[in-house]
């Protein structure tokens, strides 16, 4: 039996997703972008649904629940909740408390509940009138059900040109891979950390290198899904050396020190995965984008790769063109501004 499913990753991502999603058996139905975010939608196998915890660039994974190819007028939201009755509302909500169980506490009396509208552009229809149609469906199904925010559960409609109805079905654990990271300047999502890593295709038994680790998020990403990878990392800040150092365990070697001050021989290592430095909450401090980013690729050996991440195209490309290297991008949007994530070859 198979479960109507969307996910949501960070744009840009999309297609990397897809391919994720394909390995554990999905078939996907369609995609598209609403804003900061792309969607997929999707069915797989309900027996596999448990396998979406270990997609590391999913944000959240929802039941979809009914959709329209469009609301061009105020009848059409009626269209968008037509299925939303006491089955198919107790049905997903029962799904919800199977995979993501809140282990917290136990809420005594009725659930609450809240509707959220994300989409790609304004339209005609304002998005408030299609959640107070989905909310007013919905405690009519439930009188009970008080509205809240934040709430034991949210639906959610993703509208571009069609219209998709869905129970969040992930909490916080799926996206933060159990809580929060330190958010240190400049500190990755974990997501897009992961994304980074897909893109290196790291494989178990390679030495792998984060130059500028920050509090470790890239590492630890990589240690989750090739726990045979030997893992070092380094970073300028003692703080952020000190908290990776607390995150990863003895799972990484971290140091302390400044780009220009690694001293590893040429060729030490399969790959350098790293954030460079782009952004107003990390400065660009030297010549990291000529003398460092020659030196990462004199790390990797001749058939590795070095994959960056930054939006700073204009000083990374001339370097890369003079050192005569090889590149791929993937766009993705982080913290509301375009970057790229460079997968280097050497020649």
């Amino acid at each position: 039996m198979t479960a109507s499913l969307g996910a949501t990753c960070f744009a840009g991502l999309g297609p990397l997703v897809q391919r994720a999603l394909e390995r554990q058996g999905a078939r996907i139905l369609a995609g598209f972008r609403v804003r900061n975010f792309d969607y997929l939608s999707f069915r797989l196998e309900r027996s596999k649904i448990r396998s979406l915890r270990s997609v590391h660039l999913l944000e959240d994974v929802f039941l979809e629940i009914s959709q329209v190819p469009h609301i061009a007028k105020s009848s059409d939201n009626a269209k968008l909740s037509r299925r939303l009755d006491r089955a198919a509302l107790l049905e997903a909500v029962a799904l919800k408390n199977e995979l993501f169980p809140d282990k917290k506490h136990r809420r005594r009396g009725p659930p609450t509940f809240c509707c959220f509208v994300r989409q790609h552009k304004d339209h005609r229809v304002h998005r408030k009138q299609v959640s107070q149609a989905v909310v007013l469906s919905i405690a009519r199904c439930f009188p009970r059900w008080r509205l809240n925010d934040p709430a034991d559960l949210e639906f959610w409609v993703f509208w571009a040109d069609a219209a998709v109805l869905a129970l969040r079905l992930s909490d916080q654990t799926l996206k933060y891979r159990g809580r929060r990271p330190p958010e240190l300047p400049g500190a990755l999502r974990p997501t897009i950390a992961a994304a980074m890593v897909e893109l290196a295709d790291v494989q178990d038994g390679q030495a792998v290198l984060d130059p500028m680790c920050g509090t470790g998020t890239v590492l630890l990403e990589c240690s989750r899904r090739f726990p045979g990878a030997s893992l070092f990392g380094a970073d300028q800040s003692a703080e952020a050396a000190t908290t990776a150092t607390g995150r990863l365990g003895g799972k990484a070697t971290i140091r302390r020190c400044e780009l220009d001050a690694l001293d590893y021989a040429p060729g030490t290592f399969d790959r350098v995965v790293t954030n460079l430095p782009w952004g107003d909450q990390t400065p660009i401090r030297g010549p990291v984008y000529t003398k460092g980013v020659a030196k990462l690729l004199d790390c990797v050996a001749d058939d590795g790769m070095v994959v960056l991440l930054t939006s700073r195209r204009d000083l990374l490309e001339p370097t890369l063109r003079r050192l005569r290297a090889r590149w791929k991008t993937t766009r993705v949007l982080v913290q509301g501004t375009w970057a790229s994530t460079y997968v280097v070859t050497k020649r």
